[in-house]
């Protein structure tokens, strides 16, 4: 889903969709990689989620440079 928004292709629901996975995962692995993938990713959709949004919108960053 990262990739489909980084690509220009994402979709409105994918920022809540990833957030669910996310909460899915952590806590509910075996394995520590799962809390580790999973942190990162919601801690910049929770943090950056306007950005998110506005790249989805837009196709790209609203930050230039």
């Amino acid at each position: 889903m990262l990739k489909r928004i980084m690509d220009g292709n994402g979709k409105a629901n994918d920022i809540d969709l990833l957030l669910t996975v996310g909460d899915k995962i952590m806590g509910n692995t075996i394995c520590a990689l799962g809390d580790a993938a999973a942190m990162p990713v919601e801690s910049f959709l929770r943090c950056f989620r306007e950005e998110f949004e506005y790249y989805i919108e837009h196709g790209e960053s609203k930050v230039k440079g």
